[in-house]
């Protein structure tokens, strides 16, 4: 995309790359980089993680569906919207949120419309979060946890959410991308 004012960037070489950590969780990269003007990057690091998909969901009521869990990279809990790993199994993003979404919580959603894809870090990271809003979710049964969650379900009004974001008590960015992204997409159905 070129917009006003804007300059042609070049692209970097990548002269070799070697995957130096790849297990369960983290898959990182160094690579050995040239740039435009000729200068060498010897150590160029980077994490080559999982895409996942992310889901703003919410009720009849206009209740919006979050998750709170233990994250131990940050080492606190946190409020989020409901998502996780694209399986491979999986023939598409949409279907890994309609799983997490009621693998998570056991709520379920017959309306969903994608609203889009963010990086992340994107200067140290390869992740991509895909963007779904869950219309008219209700309950449909039991949750199905994996072995690093212990989840708590966790209703809130628009109004909320929005005091939730503004006190610091929701900070994790993709969730708040993502409720943006999903209150222009509701607004844009009017």
């Amino acid at each position: 995309m070129n917009t006003p004012g804007s300059r042609q960037h070049r692209p970097w070489r990548t002269l070799s790359s070697e995957l130096v950590l790849d297990n369960r969780w983290a898959r990182v990269r160094r690579d050995i980089c040239e740039l435009p003007n000729g200068h060498i990057i010897p150590d160029y690091y980077y994490w080559e993680g999982g895409d996942f998909a992310q889901v703003f969901a919410l009720t009849a009521s206009n209740q919006i569906l979050l998750i709170r869990q233990y994250r131990q990279a940050i080492k606190q809990v946190v409020l989020e919207l409901p998502g996780g790993l694209l399986d491979p199994a999986d023939p598409d993003p949409l279907q890994t949120a309609r799983r997490e979404l009621e693998e998570e919580t056991g709520y379920t959603s017959d309306k969903w419309t994608s609203i889009g894809a963010l990086t992340l870090s994107a200067s140290k990271s390869t992740m991509r979060a895909h963007a779904f809003l869950a219309q008219n979710v209700t309950p449909s049964g039991a949750t199905t946890h994996e072995l690093t969650e212990d989840l708590e379900i966790v209703l809130v009004s628009l109004e909320e959410f929005h005091q939730l974001v503004s006190t610091g008590a929701i900070h994790d960015a993709c969730s708040i991308a993502i409720a943006h992204m999903a209150l222009d997409a509701l607004q844009n159905q009017r």
